[in-house]
């Protein structure tokens, strides 16, 4: 059985997108991208030339504000929810 992310989520850094304005947009900004928030895809292109690497750091780190989680368990965390987003699948 295939995990699915609850939706609409960012398929770069998986943040809930729960505003229209959230998403991200192509190269004519009249259209939007629902696969990607407006932080990682704007104006039709990747905001940060980030690698799978700095984003599991990135992710990591977030997930371990205000929680009691060690480093390890931040990254695994983070490293099976990226094995869900589109962005970092076939990384």
């Amino acid at each position: 059985m295939s995990e699915i992310l609850p939706g609409p989520v960012c398929h770069s850094c998986g943040m809930a997108i729960t505003r229209k304005e959230d998403f991200g947009s192509e190269a004519n900004l009249t259209v939007m991208n629902i696969s990607y928030c407006r932080h990682c895809y704007w104006k039709g292109q990747f905001t940060e030339n980030i690698t799978k690497e700095e984003m599991l750091t990135n992710l990591a780190n977030a997930m371990k504000l205000g929680k009691k989680l060690t480093d390890e368990e931040a990254r695994k965390m983070a490293g099976d929810m990226m094995k869900l987003l589109k962005r970092w699948k076939d990384q």
